[in-house]
């Protein structure tokens, strides 16, 4: 553990180090870096077997909304199609409510989704 002691005009600020807490935050720098995306949902508005159906859902999807992100996932044995990078459950329930209607089997899913531009 290191005791530093900055100046900054007339104010003195004591900063205590410690090697292994700087390595830790090293550590979780250089795994943020590596992930593909951050935990937050998706809405999904297909799921089946078939890759054809699928595509179709997607293709839909994008003609209704043209700014939203769509994914086709495979995961053994089915096709998914998921909407969409929201943060939070309440985020995502906005888009939810408006897709009743044209997908009535949507539900939302917790997901690894992309980063936020900023």
């Amino acid at each position: 553990m290191f005791l530093v002691t900055k100046s900054y005009g007339q104010q003195q600020t004591l900063v205590i180090s410690d090697p292994q807490v700087d390595t830790l935050i090293q550590r979780n720098i250089e795994e943020n870096k590596l992930a593909d995306g951050i935990a937050g949902y998706r809405i999904q508005i297909y799921s089946a077997s078939d890759r054809k159906g699928a595509v179709e859902a997607r293709t839909r999807f994008l003609q209704l909304y043209p700014d939203a992100d769509a994914y086709l996932i495979y995961q053994q044995p089915n096709f998914r199609v998921r909407v969409g990078d929201f943060r939070t459950k309440q985020e995502a329930h906005a888009l939810f409510k408006l897709m009743l209607q044209e997908f009535p089997e949507v539900i939302i899913v917790p997901d690894k989704i992309k980063l936020p531009k900023l």
